[in-house]
């Protein structure tokens, strides 16, 4: 495996007869998806594309941005993944920071395909009538009344189409190696600050193997791994993607998080496998067509990225018992400089409140501000030491060396008790400081979420007369509640379970709360308010 593309390590364990790709109701088989990363990085070669040239793939989860993350992995080229919905001026910024050659785009989501005119990019673009058979003309006709076409852009419908009579496999020598940057990442970086992750084809393989090891299941290749998480965040791409792929899973895309969707692909395909982020899981639950005997399928499911409260989870696997799957809800924890997921529960190893022990090949440590390692049941902040690690940021190394070994500082404060469970507490920069006093918001937080008439609550600071207090936002299960009474019951807690520095001093109920775009609460919009 060592030194693989991530392109190889594809198609050396993917199973090219069983295997398949379900988009929008269509179905692409490995063979074809295969022939198309052969073809597409063909293309790339013709358009000049040589080792180390970046490729932005400005798409949301496709078959076009899986295609293109491989054929930049085969040539030794550079997948620089964003957001589909990054607004131009942020893109325009990004292409220049990661030095980009080419801008594969969605048609759809580009209303004026002209403004991407003067990126000074060989643009692609890309369209759902790339993989549909049904409806295909009609797909390209809403297509042509609802946005105005560039002409400069190439069609990715003729980059995958050489018409070459040589087997898929053997279509063009592999130019990358394992120890190559394969992509660029975005990342709220450990420190706060927004950085630009570059990770390698070895990191992303070594997650593969490494998680390999905790999965449930047997059967190879008519099982599907469930792809709602987003591809330009390195849990969508290095978990729900690659991982699945080279362990012999398809796999069904979600382009777009919809709930009811989501259940359907549950109930109609053989899914034994998803990853989400707490509030996709909250958001299935809540549709009618979430229960049913075909629950009994699901063999694991991991849930991060955010605060998974413990009621939840408790409730969710209540509705599994139910309907005798053996799913439970797994807890993990992961970032973006380490591919994602460095430690998560099993059912070998599970315990309520903690996000697991470290996944195989991976040390987790708690360390001091003089970055000395501390003993069980202390806290400090969260590091990682991963063959996953990245190359660094865009800018710097954005890691520490120490014993002859690669540290990732995370930002995130917890603890590890005696037998190696890893418990976060919160963000590092999270945290508040009160009369000298460490505040953590999140146990404030789960602590009104054991309120059963609240659904999510987020404590911020606020200051008044040059003095630091709490204020907690908290957004409601059922919103006709008496809104005066909660408050009360609220404030009554929080007095009665929290030292007097964590009291929140404002409670506001609120509707909805805002959210990132990787669905995660975003508490920084409540700060600066």
């Amino acid at each position: 495996m060592e030194n693989q593309t991530c392109y190889e390590m594809l198609i050396n364990n993917c199973d090219l007869k069983k295997g398949s790709i379900l988009f929008n109701g269509h179905k692409i088989t490995l063979h074809k998806f295969i022939k198309d990363i052969n073809e597409f990085s063909l293309s790339l070669i013709e358009l000049g594309f040589k080792k180390g040239d970046v490729l932005t793939i400005y798409l949301p989860t496709c078959p076009q941005a899986i295609v293109a993350f491989y054929a930049c992995s085969k040539i030794g080229a550079i997948a620089n993944i964003v957001h589909p919905l990054m607004p131009i001026d942020n893109l325009k910024e990004n292409l220049k920071q990661t030095k980009s050659k080419a801008l594969m785009f969605y048609d759809l989501l580009i209303k004026d395909q002209k403004q991407l005119a003067n990126l000074n990019q060989i643009l692609i673009n890309c369209s759902i009538s790339n993989y549909v058979v049904f409806r295909k003309g009609i797909y390209s006709l809403y297509v042509k009344i609802k946005t105005k076409a560039c002409t400069k852009a190439l069609k990715y419908s003729k980059l995958i189409n050489h018409k070459t009579t040589q087997s898929p496999l053997n279509f063009l020598r592999v130019g990358g190696k394992g120890s190559d940057v394969v992509c660029t990442m975005h990342s709220g970086g450990t420190s706060g600050e927004p950085k630009i992750v570059k990770l390698s084809n070895n990191a992303l393989n070594n997650l593969s193997v490494s998680l390999e090891k905790m999965y449930t299941r047997k059967e190879r290749g008519t099982e599907f791994g469930l792809v709602a998480l987003p591809m330009f965040h390195a849990y969508g791409l290095g978990v729900a993607v690659h991982t699945c792929l080279t362990n012999k899973y398809s796999l069904i895309l979600a382009p777009k998080f919809l709930p009811k969707q989501i259940n359907n692909y549950i109930r109609h395909h053989n899914v034994t496998f998803m990853a989400g982020v707490p509030i996709m899981f909250k958001k299935m639950i809540e549709h009618k067509n979430f229960y049913g005997k075909h629950l009994s399928k699901l063999q694991d499911l991991w849930c991060g990225g955010d605060v998974l409260n413990e009621s939840f989870v408790e409730h969710f696997d209540t509705i599994m018992e139910r309907f005798k799957a053996p799913a439970r809800l797994m807890r993990g924890y992961g970032l973006t400089e380490v591919c994602s997921v460095c430690a998560v529960n099993t059912f070998e190893n599970y315990k309520k409140y903690s996000c697991g022990k470290p996944i195989p090949n991976t040390t987790i440590q708690i360390w001091d501000e003089k970055d000395k390692p501390l003993k069980p049941n202390t806290i400090g902040e969260v590091v990682v030491n991963s063959p996953s690690v990245m190359e660094g940021y865009l800018d710097d190394l954005g890691y520490v060396v120490k014993d002859d070994k690669i540290w990732v500082k995370t930002g995130d404060l917890g603890y590890m008790d005696k037998e190696g469970f890893l418990f976060i507490l919160d963000r590092k920069k999270r945290s508040i400081k009160i009369n000298a006093i460490n505040i953590f918001p999140s146990e404030i937080e789960n602590l009104v979420k054991t309120h059963p008439d609240v659904d999510e609550a987020c404590a911020v600071p606020y200051h008044y007369n040059e003095k630091t207090y709490i204020k907690l936002y908290v957004s409601l299960k059922i919103k006709e509640f008496n809104k005066e009474k909660i408050k009360r019951e609220l404030f009554d807690l929080c007095f009665k379970n929290l030292i007097k520095y964590s009291w929140p001093r404002l409670i506001e109920i609120i509707d909805e709360m805002p959210r990132t775009s990787f669905g995660k609460v975003d508490y920084k919009k409540f700060e600066i308010l």
